[in-house]
């Protein structure tokens, strides 16, 4: 009977043997994870930190200044040799744009001054202007194409009087002043026009800021690149070391 019952458990451990093995072996491979575990967090506590990488320019010797002298040249000349386009800017603004806003409701207020936004993007949009930049009672607008930049100017002019009398819901009409200049300025296609720095674009706001009520004012150097003159006459001003010519438009007949 003792023979037949261990003839019958000796199959049975036979069987369990690997499962015993795995067990084990399954144990010891937890057991080195945790031991490599324990070493390398001993090995990355006693490594030295890494020196921080300063992101201020230094000049604390003459080879340092002399690097960052190269540097300036190699910016500056990269900066000069940008591609530039002839670019013709238009600077308008309301005048007296505070002052007549006093004592209208908010409703008049916002209904005019929308449908004024809208008139310029109208007139913008059919004279293909390439870039914008609005500030709440002005604009400046980049043309590729000079005729259409002063078509721009002398079309808003032109329909202020029916503006006035037809969307106009102030006291007070709207005037504005328009000024003009062109030359080469360093724009790409991604150029937001309120981040650029030029003083082509200077001039022409200095134009817009002096010109009179109702006016378009330009250089004697670009009134003499036009095409078509007629309208224009001198101002007997400067602007900028710049003689002035304007643009007024034709009153229309009661």
């Amino acid at each position: 009977m003792a023979r037949i019952a261990g003839a019958f458990h000796a199959p049975v451990l036979k069987r369990y043997v690997p499962l015993v093995f795995a067990l084990v072996a399954y144990l010891l491979v937890l057991a080195l994870d945790r031991i490599f575990a324990v070493i390398h967090r001993e090995l990355w506590a006693r490594a030295p930190l890494p020196k921080a990488q300063t992101a201020v320019l230094t000049a604390d010797s003459e080879e340092a200044r002399e690097e960052l002298l190269r540097r300036h040249r190699e910016i500056e000349q990269a900066l000069n040799e940008a591609k530039r386009k002839r670019c013709t800017f238009l600077s308008i603004d309301v005048v007296g744009s505070t002052q007549m806003k006093e004592g209208e409701s908010d409703i008049d207020i916002t209904a005019t001054f929308k449908a004024y936004e809208e008139l310029l993007k109208r007139t913008f949009l059919l004279n293909r202007a390439w870039k914008q930049a609005w500030t709440p009672d002005g604009v400046m607008i980049c043309f590729l194409d000079r005729d259409r930049a002063l078509a721009s100017g002398k079309t808003i002019l032109e329909k202020l009087e029916p503006f006035n009398a037809r969307d106009n819901k102030l006291k007070t009409p709207f005037q504005v002043r328009c000024g003009m200049n062109e030359g080469e300025v360093a724009i790409f296609e991604d150029t937001n026009l309120e981040k650029v720095v030029d003083h082509v674009i200077d001039v022409a706001g200095h134009m817009q800021k002096h010109a009179g009520p109702d006016t378009l004012w330009l250089s004697e150097e670009l009134y003499n690149s036009l095409d078509d003159r007629s309208g224009f006459g001198p101002a007997d001003m400067q602007v900028d070391g710049f003689t002035v010519y304007e643009w007024k438009a034709p009153v229309t007949a009661a």
